[in-house]
């Protein structure tokens, strides 16, 4: 019994993309010209050139808008996070601390540059 708890109990706590690359990633925007709003879903978080520590798994969009240019709108993309499959020697469920925290994703890419054209 005691061997069975051990291993639930690892099995749960088995996260090391969460503990490895974390549950927040910077993403990196940049426009020309320069001094553009960044908005990650819909929410205004900075201008460029700008980083933002974002939560992994959160963000599904951004916009780039500048008075006298056209607004510029993108999904954000994600991939998986390779470093989940160090745990995978420990995984007896497939439900661990990676998933919950969204660590098993990594925006891809992180960094945006965006060349606004005039209205």
């Amino acid at each position: 019994m005691k061997l069975l708890i051990t291993a639930l109990a690892i099995s749960l706590l088995a996260s090391c993309a969460t503990i490895i690359s974390g549950t927040y990633q910077d993403l990196s925007f940049d426009s020309s010209p320069q001094g553009a709003e960044v908005y990650l879903d819909n929410v205004l978080v900075g201008n460029t050139p700008f980083v933002f520590e974002a939560e992994k798994n959160v963000y599904t969009m951004f916009r780039i808008e500048k008075d006298g240019y056209r607004t510029v709108q993108r999904e954000t993309k994600r991939s998986f996070d390779v470093v989940t499959l160090l745990g995978l020697p420990f995984y007896a469920f497939p439900i661990t601390a990676d998933a919950i925290t969204g660590a098993v994703y990594e925006y891809n890419p992180g960094s945006y540059f965006i060349e606004l054209q005039p209205d």
